[in-house]
């Protein structure tokens, strides 16, 4: 990665963020730290305004500055893919909203990039299955970053039907379709519940507060085996 565009990706890394520390920069694009703190000396001299918080990290002083969008060929070209696995992976609400924030992006291209764009729109589709997407799962996203609880109407792999309420902590895309991972409070487990199989779901009005993480949940199943 040249220089330039190093300084704009860790830019952006920085303005994504509340805080980032340096070893995470280090990390993330194999520099030394040497180096980061010569890029963030670069980025002052630039005139971005950085703040530094002891035992958290650097950040952006200025939450509104932003630098010109800039893409290559081949990122703008990317969009399509993304777009169309939206398209087939999630369900009509959150793909309006991700189709609006795609629009704005695509606005600010330039002419031989958007052109590009909409070539290879008319040769890269993506199928869709109506039984496969997943109706919930814009309502389960919101659930898992407002920490709400939901009722819904579960069919397990036996065929059951139950009703359940439960505290998800997180989202996974696995064989083929999205899972969501919460704890169940008619079992007092957590469970992987497939979104796929399920008939109905509601907001509770309910809130609280997740003891693991998705993260969490992953290493205890891996602890488990």
């Amino acid at each position: 990665m040249k220089r330039l565009e190093r300084l704009t990706a860790l830019l952006s890394q920085l303005q994504s963020r509340r805080f980032t520390r340096v070893a995470q920069l280090s990390e993330k694009f194999n520099i030394s730290e040497r180096t980061v703190y010569r890029d963030l000396r670069a980025l002052e001299e630039a005139g971005v305004p950085l703040g530094f918080e002891h035992g958290q990290g650097y950040y952006v002083l200025d939450r509104h500055f932003l630098p010109p969008l800039a893409f290559t060929h081949e990122e703008a070209r990317s969009f399509v893919f993304v777009e169309e696995l939206a398209r087939k992976y999630t369900d009509p609400e959150l793909f309006r909203h991700f189709s609006s924030a795609l629009e704005k992006i695509k606005n600010k291209l330039r002419d031989q990039q958007l052109t590009d764009v909409e070539e290879v729109q008319h040769r890269v589709k993506a199928y869709i299955d109506d039984d496969y997407t997943p109706r919930f799962l814009s309502l389960a996203n919101t659930a898992c970053a407002l920490k709400q609880v939901l009722r819904m109407h579960y069919t397990d792999y036996a065929g059951k039907k139950t009703i359940r309420e439960i505290e998800p902590i997180g989202l996974s895309f696995y064989s083929q379709s999205w899972h969501l991972i919460a704890f169940c409070l008619l079992r007092q487990d957590f469970r992987d519940f497939s979104l796929l199989r399920v008939k109905a779901m509601v907001q509770t009005g309910k809130t609280f507060e997740p003891c693991l993480s998705l993260e969490g949940y992953i290493k205890m199943l891996q602890a488990k085996t």
